[in-house]
């Protein structure tokens, strides 16, 4: 167990590394206020004021406990934190941390003697705290990329149709038709991941669907960083189970309680949906260009899927 000299020499220099600190509190205690500034940190009382900048999430922990051990590997890699609890962001105020190095050489070590630089995105979220977006609006958008999907199928079977047609040579069979015409498990199926893919691609592209993107949303991480891949997979398949079922309850109960307005998928993947406008530029991902690539990747990918379930549906 490090002395509090100790802990506050090797946190100083993960600070220093990171523009921050990673608190966690159990999702059922009491949570403490964005802002507001605490007493305890990790059990060692702070010598200089620290003050909660926004959210953080299980995976941002995870880095700091690997940036701990890689300055002290004696010390082992400590006690692993709950995926569920609530995470947040610390930061040292630079003034009086300045002091406390001039006032604590030996603990804070001559790393702080010159000026303290935060990372912008850090700054940024200082000053203004990310905010998460409700259930109703989320609604709406979701029901937006249901109407883009549909049209997505829609344009699947018309282009199949028209390739089976050339096929037989203008006069596909009836039984084809009868075939290609039921709406069978395959099919369902081929629905089911085209939806689901084209939610993943234009969410890890872009972070918006074109639902988001015209109601000026962006799904980020909870740092505020672009949402990643997998985190785009792990919310998509929260949102089928449980977020989605009947009719959206469940995750309307999880985001109601939640200060964030994240459902379990949300959870899962340690990610937020913001408004784009209250994004810094530098996470900011509208660009025509890049939307433009996702949901072209996205709806390509769906409508791919779905002539899948169709040619599958026509030989069983």
């Amino acid at each position: 167990m490090p002395t509090e000299t100790e802990f506050w020499e090797a946190a100083s220099q993960v600070f220093s590394e990171r523009g921050g600190l990673v608190v966690a509190f159990k999702k059922d205690s009491d949570q403490p206020e964005l802002g507001s500034t605490l007493d305890n940190v990790l059990g060692f009382k702070p010598r200089s004021q620290v003050s909660i900048t926004g959210f953080s999430d299980w995976q941002d922990w995870q880095d700091q406990v690997e940036a701990f051990y890689r300055l002290r590997p004696g010390w082992g890699r400590g006690k692993g934190a709950d995926p569920s609890a609530i995470y947040y962001r610390v930061r040292f105020d630079p003034a009086a941390m300045r002091a406390a190095a001039a006032s604590f050489p030996s603990a804070f070590g001559s790393s702080f003697s010159g000026s303290l630089v935060l990372p912008s995105l850090n700054q940024y979220m200082e000053s203004r705290l990310l905010r998460g977006v409700s259930f109703w609006p989320r609604v709406a958008a979701r029901l937006i990329d249901w109407v883009v999907h549909y049209a997505l199928v829609f344009i699947a079977v018309t282009l199949f149709a028209v390739l089976l047609r050339i096929a037989s040579g203008g006069s596909p069979p009836d039984w084809v038709l009868r075939r290609v015409s039921q709406i069978s498990f395959p099919v369902v199926l081929a629905r089911v991941f085209g939806l689901f893919a084209y939610h993943v691609i234009c969410t890890s592209v872009s972070g918006s669907t074109l639902g988001k993107l015209l109601l000026s949303m962006q799904v980020v991480q909870d740092d505020g960083s672009p949402c990643r891949l997998k985190s785009a997979i792990l919310r998509e398949l929260g949102y089928y189970v449980p977020d989605g079922l009947f009719f959206g309850i469940l995750g309307y109960i999880s985001m109601k309680d939640d200060p964030m307005h994240k459902r379990h998928g949300d959870d899962w993947a340690g990610t937020m949906v913001c408004k784009r406008a209250a994004l810094p530029a530098s996470t900011r991902q509208g660009g025509s260009m890049k939307f433009l690539l996702g949901f072209m990747m996205g709806s390509f990918t769906n409508i791919a899927l779905m002539m899948l379930g169709i040619l599958i549906q026509m030989n069983s």
